[in-house]
């Protein structure tokens, strides 16, 4: 069975808030909010708790919305007293193989917020707890079926969903309307004629930027009809198809059609994501690959200064009417160690269930553009009635799930690196990708491959 899958359930559950937005009335919350009864809905209020001392928690988010996150922690901590949550920043590239250090060296934070890919990886080493027996079924189904779906690991729950994501097109309306566009490109054909108007490569115009890390490329491999690798029932890899022909015709059409024609040709990697960022919030990009992570910091550039010039939309089809976005996210994870103290995970539970809770993720909706796991976050007004967040419905729908299958999070370092030497030239888009195939079967899934 694939599990490059579209987003069903999740679909089935934006839909409600994108018809209810779109016809300028309250919107309603998703379908399965309404099977949370109010008695085991999500509170985390301030009962009573047994444990005293100290919670450490390594937080992956960046200074901006660390800042947000802190004051819902301190919330929490004001109605247990005697609790403090300890939190180290942790740079996110590189927290991974950070926990992992840790965990085999007994010495793991009793919470960390990590990335979906990483989840089955740690659980699956033992180091992190079943939240099974902390949460009752109903919380589980407070959850967008998706992002919950990231969480469970082999009929365990190992994490709590924070929040989900998926790389959309995000666009300048004005620079749009300069390119003859009335709405966001639906085809690369289409945005790579249109951006040809507002491009000026010599003087640092484009009408799109490339980031350089192979998570931005894998749209140009789904949209031309091209896989990462296939999942069977069991867990197995039964193919390895990210240098199939429809992957190299992808990387193929980025390389001849895109680069150098609406974005540069080669730019330099380390900085590159900064750089796209900065050039689209300046007003000299008409169009970027980005997440919902970025669009608090994007909103504060001189071209958006009215919200209304940002357009967020489906990443567009490939030749072959195609489309796809990594699903991401990150869930909160807790420590096996933390179950050995059943009064610490009582209060390590509590926490999560209030940070996890609709008017928590709604807190962090409104103020950083993040889009929330829980359901019924999706009916409180500052969600319903944002205009932004509700353009994210039709990315999510067109999204592509990422697979489950432990070390799935470690296909990017060899991805990476040959997707840049593809760029400068290094290598053809097949060399690159037989590399990466070959890194994958030989050593990334070397204990994962079906036989």
């Amino acid at each position: 069975m694939k599990r490059h899958l579209r987003l069903a359930g999740l679909v089935a559950s934006v839909a409600i808030v994108a018809a209810a937005c779109s016809s300028g009335g309250a919107s309603t919350a998703p379908s399965g909010a309404a099977s949370v009864p109010p008695s085991t809905a999500p509170s985390g209020g301030g009962a009573e708790l047994a444990y005293k001392g100290e919670i450490t928690f390594w937080n992956t988010q960046r200074d901006i919305e660390n800042v947000e996150l802190q004051k819902q922690v301190q919330a929490w901590q004001t109605l247990h007293p005697g609790i403090t949550v300890k939190t180290d920043l942790v740079p996110f590239d590189g927290a991974d193989k950070k926990y992992t250090d840790a965990a085999n060296a007994g010495t793991a934070p009793d919470m960390m917020r990590a990335d979906i890919g990483w989840t089955p990886t740690f659980a699956d080493a033992g180091m992190l707890l079943d939240l099974t027996s902390y949460f009752p079924a109903d919380f589980q189904k407070a959850f967008l079926p998706a992002p919950m779906g990231t969480a469970i690991y082999k009929g365990g729950m190992y994490g709590v969903p924070q929040v989900t994501d998926a790389l959309g097109l995000q666009c300048n309306k004005t620079l749009l309307t300069a390119a003859g566009l009335t709405a966001a490109p639906t085809s690369w054909d289409e945005l790579v004629s249109a951006g040809t108007k507002v491009t000026d490569i010599a003087a640092k115009k484009y009408g799109f930027y490339m980031n350089g890390d192979s998570y931005w490329s894998q749209s140009f491999i789904w949209g031309w009809g091209g896989t990462l690798f296939t999942v069977n029932d069991q867990g197995k890899i039964t193919n390895i198809g990210v240098n199939s022909p429809e992957s190299v015709n992808g990387w193929t059409y980025l390389k001849e059609k895109v680069l150098g024609t609406v974005a540069p040709a080669t730019w330099d990697f380390k900085t590159s994501y900064d750089n796209m960022n900065a050039g689209f919030k300046a007003g000299t990009t008409m169009c970027i690959m980005q997440g919902p992570w970025q669009v608090a910091d994007i909103l504060k550039g001189a071209a958006f200064t009215d919200p209304t010039n940002l357009v967020i939309a489906p990443i567009p089809v490939g030749v072959n009417g195609k489309t796809g976005s990594p699903v991401g996210g990150h869930n909160w994870v807790v420590s096996v160690d933390v179950g050995k103290n059943a009064d610490k995970a009582a209060a390590v539970a509590s926490f999560l269930t209030f940070m996890t809770a609709p008017e928590q993720q709604a807190v962090l909706a409104k103020s950083l553009g993040l889009l929330p796991t829980n359901i019924a976050a999706y009916a409180i007004p500052d969600v319903a009635s944002d205009p932004l967040i509700n353009q994210w419905n039709a990315v999510l729908a067109a999204a592509t799930n990422r697979s489950g299958v432990p070390g799935s999070s470690g296909i990017y370092d060899s991805f990476t690196k040959n997707f840049q030497s593809m760029i400068i030239g290094d290598l053809t888009p097949q060399a690159a990708l037989d590399a990466t195939a070959n890194t994958w079967q030989t050593t990334v899934f070397k204990n994962q491959m079906a036989q």
